[in-house]
């Protein structure tokens, strides 16, 4: 799945999500009020808080879609489990960019609120566990259980790699080999979670008692074959 950062028509109007990220970021998270937040969206703070919640929440609205969405593919995908940690990571990436300006703002205003980064640790927590879930689903019998603990902590490691290299290089480049290292992560615990790396196989073959050596080589040359 080939991820999409390209912003929005010039003349398309803000999103409220956008207009009130930007706005904390120009005024600072601790110096807002949520009237004054409503207000410079366009909203009656009763319309806010039915919208969003909380200022804090208004930040962070695009991970509550992107969680949602994911929970979704998590629940009902039948690929195997390094393309369904794939391709949900990747629709993670594509939401929480869609809006490279305001991804920014938002990265920006992170930096510079303590009480948004510890937010921002809780929702990391939140993609973990989700995918902790689906792997223990999927693991396969003795996976030990510290598997899917470890294997989803990994994936959202990677993902948030990527996210950096985005932002750093702002392009869609940035993502082209996350589906290369997921399947490589996933590929390390193969035997645990769908068996990618390929399933043992007893091979069977026939030769006369007194074959020689490369005879028994082609004859199970030609059985794997």
């Amino acid at each position: 799945m080939t991820t999409s950062t390209a912003a929005s028509a010039p003349d398309a109007p803000a999103s409220p999500q956008a207009t009130a990220v930007r706005y904390l970021t120009e005024h600072g998270y601790e110096q807002t009020t949520t009237s004054s937040l409503a207000d410079a969206i366009g909203m009656s703070r009763s319309t806010f808080f039915r919208r969003f919640g909380s200022k804090e929440d208004v930040v962070f609205a695009d991970h509550d879609l992107a969680l949602s969405q994911l929970q979704e593919q998590l629940d009902t995908s039948d690929l195997t489990a390094s393309e369904t940690i794939a391709r949900g990571t990747l629709e993670v990436s594509r939401v929480l960019t869609r809006d490279p300006v305001t991804a920014r703002m938002r990265a920006q205003l992170l930096r510079s609120t303590p009480l948004l980064r510890e937010r921002e640790l809780v929702i990391t927590h939140r993609y973990e566990r989700m995918f902790q879930r689906y792997l223990a689903r999927v693991a396969a019998p003795g996976t030990p259980d510290w598997g899917p603990i470890a294997v989803a902590a990994a994936v959202v490691a990677v993902h948030n790699a990527a996210l950096r290299r985005w932002m750093k290089l702002g392009d869609d480049h940035a993502f082209g080999g996350l589906t290369r290292e997921l399947t490589a992560l996933l590929a390390k615990f193969a035997p645990w979670f769908g068996g990618e790396a390929g399933a043992s196989r007893v091979v069977v073959a026939a030769f006369e008692a007194g074959a020689s050596p490369d005879d028994v080589l082609r004859a199970i040359t030609d059985q794997l074959g």
